[in-house]
């Protein structure tokens, strides 16, 4: 890890797709600093195998750096230990490929702001609401949103496989699942996007293609003018998330199992 400043030229860079970086928050136990562990794919952007990989992980205003060897030469460290960075919340990453030779400091290629899945666990689609486990002390869980790295689902780490209770009971799933989303699409309808989520890559823009795509939604809750209409369009998205998880016949069935089992 290298705390090094570099100037950085980043005319006509690529970007990283989102599908080839493999980026995981890994389980450790109370007390311990966060561990990442990462592995990217980067040969079908055609890079020349000197330039140098680097990774960097930041919350708020702390930082670290992590020199990954070069493109053709990859040097990624097992496990990202992130004992610098400020616990309190969650941890965004990039990602980037710097020329070293023709046209030296130039960025080639580039991926930033990207969240990581807590080993592999999510909820909702491509990981766009990531779980995390704190100590909560009475809570069971609670959300956290940050306007740069998006919502978490917060899990009360002295809860012994709460998660796992959340995806096999539609009990616990329906009476946890549609408050979790309501916050979180509350904060979406209230607070519009900024211009730098324009291209598609921040994470409301992830959550309203979901509204969309996973969701049936047609309106943009950017575009709604009151309070009324952004309060039905989260009625609405909650409601087809509902029907869409089933979480009702679900429970109901697992009842009459249970009952006549």
């Amino acid at each position: 890890m290298s705390s090094a400043k570099r100037r950085i030229n980043s005319t006509g860079r690529k970007r990283i797709p989102q599908d080839k970086i493999d980026l995981r928050i890994l389980t450790t136990v109370h007390g311990e600093p966060l561990k990442a562990k990462l592995a990217i794919d980067l040969d079908a952007l055609g890079l020349p195998p000197t330039a140098a990989l680097s990774v960097e992980a930041y919350h708020r205003s702390s930082a670290m750096r992590f020199d990954c060897g070069t493109i053709g030469s990859k040097r990624i460290p097992e496990v990202l230990t992130l004992n610098e960075i400020d616990q309190s919340g969650g941890v965004l990453f990039r990602i980037k490929v710097i020329d070293q030779e023709r046209d030296k400091g130039k960025i080639l290629a580039s991926a930033d702001r990207v969240r990581p899945s807590v080993d592999g666990e999510h909820i909702g689609r491509k990981s766009i609401f990531p779980v995390e486990y704190r100590d909560l002390g009475q809570e069971i869980w609670r959300v956290e949103i940050d306007d740069d790295a998006g919502p978490s689902m917060l899990l009360n780490s002295k809860v012994p496989g709460l998660m796992t209770r959340i995806h096999d009971n539609p009990l616990v799933a329906g009476a946890l699942l549609p408050a979790a989303f309501r916050i979180v699409l509350l904060y979406l309808a209230y607070n519009p996007a900024e211009e730098d989520d324009g291209d598609g890559t921040g994470w409301k823009a992830e959550w309203k293609r979901f509204c969309v795509q996973g969701l049936n939604l047609e309106d943009d809750p950017d575009d709604l003018e009151d309070d009324e209409a952004r309060d039905a369009w989260v009625d609405q998205a909650v409601s087809k998330y509902c029907e869409s998880r089933a979480f009702v016949e679900k429970s109901k069935q697992l009842i009459l199992e249970q009952t006549h089992g």
